[in-house]
């Protein structure tokens, strides 16, 4: 017998993700928002850094308001990798088999505070939030930076 129809709001920080439906006890499906209110969602907040890393630790995308943060626009971000902002990730693996490296998931969970470096050498101290999102064949890594002081990096 099916479960009655349920849907719950997927939130992180304030922004709308995704909205998640489960019609059996069994079965979940991820419904994809526009692309035009994902992108409202990720640069309403001006105080967070979201980056969206390939496994390999390379960004992909960077919001507009975390590059703002940084003093650098977005596609000076894209194609860096996440070691240039995070020099404490330089030696540690990202992925650990095909999922997320448990000690990043520690990190995250204990609050550990990042040093968070800009393109041009100026620092801020932040929690950093590792998550993973895509499906099995495009796995990407979003990274979710909040800077633990309201100024922003001035070089």
């Amino acid at each position: 017998m099916a479960a009655p129809v349920m849907d719950d709001l997927v939130k992180c920080g304030e922004g709308d993700i995704g909205m998640i439906t489960q019609r059996t006890p069994s079965l979940i499906e991820y419904k994809r928002p526009s692309a035009a209110k994902q992108a409202a969602a990720i640069d309403e907040d001006e105080n967070r850094l979201i980056l969206t890393l390939h496994y390999n630790g390379m960004i992909t995308e960077c919001n507009k308001a975390g590059s703002r943060l940084l003093n650098c626009r977005p596609s000076e971000l894209v194609w860096q990798h996440i070691s240039r902002l995070l020099p404490q990730l330089k030696n540690v693996a990202l992925m650990e088999g095909a999922n997320l490296n448990p000690y990043l998931h520690f990190l995250t969970r204990v609050g550990y505070k990042f040093d968070v470096m800009s393109l041009k050498g100026a620092r801020l101290v932040a929690k950093v939030f590792f998550c993973e999102v895509g499906n099995i064949e495009h796995r990407y890594l979003r990274v979710i930076i909040c800077p633990l002081s309201q100024e922003r990096v001035v070089s």
